[in-house]
C-alpha cells in the first residue's frame, strides 16, 4: 500500500472522500488528513506520504503554496493531485509546473478518480522498484568488493546506507542452494525475494549470485529481530517456502556471526566451509557454522582398492557386484565424513577412468547417453541421494558399452591381458603363459599387445615392476632382497642390474635419494 494524505478544509469533503473511493482497490492506504496548508506542510514532513490530494482554496496557504512550499523547501518529492471547484485553466497550468499529477473537479466522479489513483500506484511501483533495484546495484557492488578483501571506509559506508544496518550490527552471510536441476532456473533470484519478502513484508536482505543455482544472502539480525522473527525461524521458513514453490530441495548453509560490513568477508569465508558439510549427513537441514566450528571433514580420496574393484567388476559386467561397490564408494563418503569437494574430486576420478577405458578399447565415449550429464554434474548443486543416482546411472552405462567393445573387439582381449599383468606381475609370468591364459597365439598377441599399447609385453612387464619397486623403496623398510621378491624377481642380484639399467642408480642409491629430498 501506498501512503495518501488528504487535504481540505472542509470536513464534509474528506470524510467524504474516506467513504467514497476504494483506497485499498486502488493500492492506497490513508495516513493523515489536514484542514490547512501550513499544518499539512509539517505533516507532509513527518509522515513522508506518496501522494498528497489537495483542495485549492484553504486558509493560511492554499494548495498551491503548499505544493510549491514541499517541492522547493524539502528533499520530499511526493505526487499531488488537486481536487477543486473552480474550473480555472490558470491553476492548473500553475499546478503543472510543480509535477502535480492531475486536476480533478469537484463533484468528484468516483470512477475516474479511482482510475487516477490506480495510475498513479502503478507509477509509484515502477519508481520504487527502480530506485531499489539501482540502491540494490550500489550495494550488491560495494559488497562484491568487500568479499574480494576490498574492505575501505567508502564500501562500508554505501552498505550501511543502502540496507540502513549499523557499524556494529550483527550480520550472517547464507549459501543458499537449490538442489537436483540439471538446468538453471529461469527467474530464480525473483522466486528467492518473493519467498524472503512473504517473510520480511520488506525486502531488506541483499541476494547475489553464488553459482549456478545458487545464491548468497546477506542478513541483518537485527532486522529479523524487528519483525518479532529470528534467524532460525527465516531459516527454516525460507527453506520451507521454496521447497514447495520449485518442488525441489533447498540446502542452506549459515556462515560466522559478524559485527559490521568489515567481518562479512569472514562470515562469507565461514558459509563456504561450512557447505563442505553437506555430504556428511542424510538429513537436508540448514547447516550452521555454530554447529560444525568444532568438526572436521577430511579432503582425502578413496581407497585404491574400492576404484579397483568397481573397474574389476566393470570389466567382469557384473551388475549386482556393481551396484554393491557403488554403495559401498557412497557409504565409505558418509562414514570417513569426506568434504564436498574430495567427494567430487572421487567421483570425477572414476568418470574419467571409466572415459579412459572405453578410449583404450577404441570406443567413442559419447555413445554412453548420460556422458554429458555426468561431465557437467559438479557445476549444480546436488543431493547425495542425486549424486549416487546420476553416477550410478553413468556407471552402468559405460559398463553396457565397455561389455560390447570387449565381445566385439580385438582390443577387449588384449586389454585383458594387460589387466593380467598389472594383476599377476609378482608371477613368473612369460608370453607362453599369457598366451594360453587367454587361448591365444603367443606371436600374434606380442604383436597386438605392441601394436595396442606401442611397447613390447617384456618391457611392460618390467615397467609395472620396476613402478612398485620404487613405490616399496620409498614407502617401507624393506630390504632389497625383499622388495626384488615381492615385485616378481627371483634373483636379487638381477633385479639390482634390471633396476640400475631403467632408473640409472641401484635400489639403494633411489631410496637415500628420495628420503633426502624428503628431509
Amino acid at each position: 500500500m501506498h501512503n495518501v494524505f488528504l487535504v481540505d478544509d472542509d470536513h464534509f469533503v474528506r470524510k467524504g472522500l474516506l467513504r467514497l473511493i476504494d483506497w485499498e482497490k486502488c493500492g492506497f492506504k490513508v495516513c493523515a488528513e489536514a484542514d490547512n496548508g501550513e499544518d499539512a506542510l509539517e505533516l507532509i514532513l513527518e509522515r513522508k506520504p506518496d501522494l498528497v490530494v489537495t483542495d485549492i482554496r484553504m486558509p493560511v496557504l492554499d494548495g498551491l503554496e503548499l505544493i510549491k512550499s514541499t517541492v522547493e523547501s524539502t528533499n520530499l518529492k511526493p505526487n499531488f493531485v488537486i481536487v477543486s471547484g473552480y474550473n480555472d485553466f490558470k491553476y492548473a497550468q500553475q499546478a503543472m509546473r510543480y509535477g502535480v499529477q492531475d486536476f480533478i473537479l469537484k463533484p468528484i466522479d468516483k470512477d475516474e478518480f479511482e482510475k487516477t489513483l490506480i495510475r498513479l500506484a502503478d507509477k509509484l511501483r515502477t519508481e520504487k522498484e527502480w530506485k531499489i533495484n539501482r540502491e540494490k546495484r550500489v550495494a550488491l557492488t560495494a559488497l562484491e568488493e568487500i568479499l574480494i578483501g576490498e574492505t575501505n571506509e567508502e564500501n562500508c559506508t554505501i552498505l550501511q546506507q543502502k540496507l540502513n544496518i549499523a557499524n556494529a550490527e550483527e550480520l550472517k552471510y547464507i549459501i543458499l542452494e537449490i538442489n537436483n536441476a540439471i538446468h538453471e532456473i529461469c527467474n530464480l533470484k525473483e522466486k528467492i525475494n518473493q519467498a524472503i519478502m512473504s517473510y520480511l513484508q520488506e525486502d531488506m536482505i541483499l541476494t547475489r549470485d553464488h553459482g549456478i543455482n545458487s545464491f548468497g544472502l546477506l542478513v541483518s539480525i537485527r532486522q529479523l529481530h524487528s519483525i518479532k522473527g529470528n534467524l532460525e525461524h527465516f531459516v527454516t521458513d525460507l527453506q520451507e517456502q521454496l521447497s514447495t514453490r520449485l518442488k525441489t530441495e533447498i540446502s542452506l548453509f549459515v556462515g560466522k556471526t559478524v559485527k559490521g560490513p568489515s567481518g562479512i568477508k569472514e562470515s562469507f569465508e565461514t558459509a563456504n566451509m561450512v557447505s563442505q558439510f553437506k555430504y556428511t549427513t542424510e538429513r537436508n537441514d540448514p547447516i550452521y557454522f555454530e554447529l560444525v566450528r568444532e568438526q572436521s571433514v577430511h579432503y582425502i580420496e578413496l581407497d585404491h582398492s574400492l576404484y579397483k574393484r568397481l573397474m574389476d567388476r566393470i570389466e567382469e559386467n557384473n551388475l549386482k557386484a556393481i551396484l554393491s561397490t557403488i554403495e559401498e564408494m557412497f557409504r565409505e563418503f558418509r562414514k570417513k565424513m569426506f568434504a564436498r569437494d574430495a567427494v567430487k574430486t572421487s567421483i570425477n576420478r572414476c568418470v574419467h577412468e571409466l572415459i579412459k577405458t572405453i578410449k583404450q578399447l577404441d570406443g567413442d565415449e559419447n555413445q554412453v547417453s548420460t556422458l554429458h550429464t555426468m561431465l557437467q554434474w559438479d557445476k549444480y548443486p546436488l543431493t547425495f541421494k542425486e549424486i549416487q543416482t546420476m553416477f550410478t546411472e553413468f556407471v552402468l552405462d559405460c559398463a553396457e558399452l565397455i561389455h560390447l567393445l570387449h565381445s566385439d573387439h580385438a582390443n577387449g582381449n588384449i586389454y585383458k591381458v594387460k589387466k593380467y599383468i598389472e594383476n599377476h606381475f609378482q608371477e613368473n609370468i612369460t608370453l607362453k603363459s599369457l598366451a594360453n591364459e587367454f587361448y591365444m597365439n603367443p606371436v600374434y598377441m606380442g604383436q597386438l599387445f605392441r601394436k595396442t599399447y606401442g611397447i613390447y609385453y617384456k618391457d611392460f612387464i618390467l615397467e609395472v615392476r620396476m613402478n612398485e619397486a620404487k613405490k616399496l623403496l620409498r614407502q617401507t623398510d624393506m630390504r632389497v632382497y625383499q622388495v626384488a621378491e615381492s615385485v616378481g624377481f627371483g634373483n636379487a642380484d638381477y633385479f639390482v642390474t634390471q633396476f640400475e639399467k631403467y632408473e640409472g642408480i641401484t635400489p639403494t642409491q633411489y631410496r637415500k635419494k628420495i628420503h633426502g629430498k624428503s628431509l
